[in-house]
């Protein structure tokens, strides 16, 4: 009896020592310091990272996220971090208790228009809401589904202290360019965000205006398509003698993945290919025939059935769906700098306009376009697409009893969708290709094989008059920017998807004069390329080798 006393008194101050360490409004009371930011959602691991390996003492976080009443997505929109500031921060920050915000609703371009035009966003708030506010998301995790409804109880009007991009600032600040950010409709109201400016004067840059901007290392970005659509690719580039006949049909290891180049994704970016029937192989297995693939052959290689057919004009063609990105999106910004030299070359092709999301005769005039409003939506939209659902609002031609199966491409980061298998089961019914014969793997973008990738930057204002508190606010958002340049931080994110390691790098630019190895070590990140050009990163010039490490190399593939 006495052992069980014992144990039970051991388990009771685990717990209650557990419990101490959690940081939440109800417990602990108002934050000491509160930072709010705004960006794109491309480095969402990285920056959770960042918070609970540098910024907070070990075991103080709780994070507090938004699940979008659509799709169901956790944190996609805002989440918040609650914590006590780690030792490391030093003076004004250490031991602090520390609300640092992160809303990604809107993407990359609500981390600079709204930050160089002091334009109040709708940022979560956790003052003053008890634990009854919430719903458990696991331990020290806490969410709530937000909408028009509630907007009032968990979001607040003020003014980002920072921005956080997955690519330079002057790339996504051109005027009149399907870069420049349009206002996303508040939930509160239902409208567009108030007195959003169509132009900015200035472009962010550090000492030049106010601002400060720290480059935040690279990320890997990918093109992904319905699950049909890569058993069709493989089927036809077997055919054709592109994949080795020894292919298994769905396999995802790196030598299975089937390959568009650049100018292909080019061509159904622009929206230059209306129909997957234009797309045709020379079948070197059938006497060398021309086929569509629509051809019955790769259709039963795949083994998978023809999509819808157009629903309105009867000319009896599979629709090619493009998944684009909201204008201001960095995803966005870098796969039409990469594929269409947009918008830094005069006369290059603009990506495709969007189809209206809630056209019935969406197919009247094809390609079909979307515009998924986030990273996580651009892989939600591929579900509908695969699966003949709606879940995201986009897919809205109706088939039977359900909506129209469409065979479908999109831009996103490379990270994502990595429970799939290297024999192409689990995961989401969507997969990621090779671009000019290369695999989306970190050790390719390092041998310069890969060309889709960009590097990131943290945005802030140097001084800001009228918050006394400005000198360790910044303070907190440089050592934030600084680690999401980081290879430690770069290893603890990174996923491993069947076809190799991705997601975020360090690069040798980096003045903490990181360096590259050879051979590449996936543990160790860094890239010995660079778009930093004139003290500032540029996603649409071509990367080169830095030269400020005098023992670089690289790595020939």
């Amino acid at each position: 009896m006495k052992k069980s006393n014992t144990l039970a008194l051991a388990v009771s101050l685990l717990a209650g020592a557990q419990s101490a360490y959690a940081l939440t409004p109800w417990a602990n009371g108002t934050p000491q310091i509160t930072v709010y930011t705004s960006g794109g959602a491309a480095q969402d691991k990285a920056y959770g990272q960042v918070v609970t390996t540098t910024l907070a003492a070990p075991g103080t976080v709780d994070t507090f996220s938004d699940v979008d009443p659509a799709t169901g997505s956790v944190g996609s929109r805002w989440t918040a971090y609650y914590f006590t500031g780690n030792a490391n921060l030093g003076a004004g920050l250490a031991g602090k208790k520390i609300l640092l915000e992160k809303r990604s609703y809107g993407a990359a371009g609500y981390g600079v228009v709204p930050l160089v035009g002091n334009i109040a966003l709708e940022h979560l708030k956790i003052t003053g809401l008890s634990q009854a506010d919430w719903d458990v998301n696991g331990t020290q995790q806490w969410k709530k589904t937000i909408d028009g409804a509630n907007a009032a109880t968990y979001l607040v009007k003020t003014v980002s202290d920072g921005g956080f991009l997955g690519v330079d600032p002057d790339i996504l600040l051109k005027p009149g360019t399907e870069n420049y950010p349009t206002p996303v409709n508040e939930l509160s109201t239902g409208l567009p965000e108030f007195n959003w400016p169509l132009t900015l004067k200035q472009v962010p840059r550090t000492g030049a205006n106010g601002f400060t901007v720290v480059p935040t290392g690279g990320l890997v970005y990918g093109v992904a398509v319905t699950q049909d659509l890569y058993k069709v690719l493989q089927a036809a580039q077997k055919r054709a003698g592109a994949l080795p006949s020894s292919v298994v049909i769905g396999s995802y290891d790196e030598a299975s993945l089937p390959n568009l180049n650049r100018n292909v994704l080019a061509s159904l970016l622009a929206g230059k290919v209306g129909a997957w029937d234009q797309i045709k192989i020379i079948d070197k297995t059938d006497g060398d025939t021309v086929k569509t693939l629509l051809d019955s052959s790769i259709l039963d290689d795949a083994g998978v059935a023809e999509p819808y057919k157009e629903s309105t004009t009867g000319a009896n063609l599979t629709p090619v769906a493009v998944g684009r990105r909201n204008n201001g999106a960095a995803i966005g910004a870098v796969a039409y700098a990469k594929f269409l030299n947009y918008p830094g070359t005069q006369n290059a092709f603009p990506p495709a306009s969007k189809t209206v999301d809630n056209a019935v005769d969406e197919d009247a005039t094809l390609p079909i376009v979307k515009s998924p409003g986030g990273a996580s939506d651009t892989g939600n939209l591929l579900k509908d697409w695969q699966n003949g659902t709606n879940a995201t609002g986009y897919n809205n031609v109706v088939d039977g009893l359900g909506y129209a199966k469409r065979w479908g491409i999109a831009i996103n980061s490379a990270d994502r969708n990595s429970s799939v298998t290297a024999d192409g089961t689990g995961g989401d019914p969507w997969r990621y290709i090779r671009i000019d014969g290369y695999a989306p793997t970190l050790e390719n973008v390092a041998a310069g094989v890969y060309p889709h990738w960009a590097e990131g930057s943290v945005i802030y204002r140097t001084k800001k008059a009228g918050d006394a508190q400005w000198a360790v606010k910044t303070k907190l958002l440089k050592a934030f920017a600084d680690d999401l340049g980081s290879p430690t931080v770069a290893n603890a994110v990174n996923t491993t998807q069947a076809w190799g390691k991705t997601g975020i790098f360090a690069t040798t630019a980096d003045p903490r004069g990181f360096t590259a190895s050879i051979p590449f070590n996936t543990s160790n990140p860094v890239v010995p390329l660079t778009h930093n050009n004139g003290g500032s990163t540029h996603a649409d010039i071509v990367p080169v080798i830095n030269n400020a490490v005098s023992d670089l190399a690289i790595q020939l593939k």
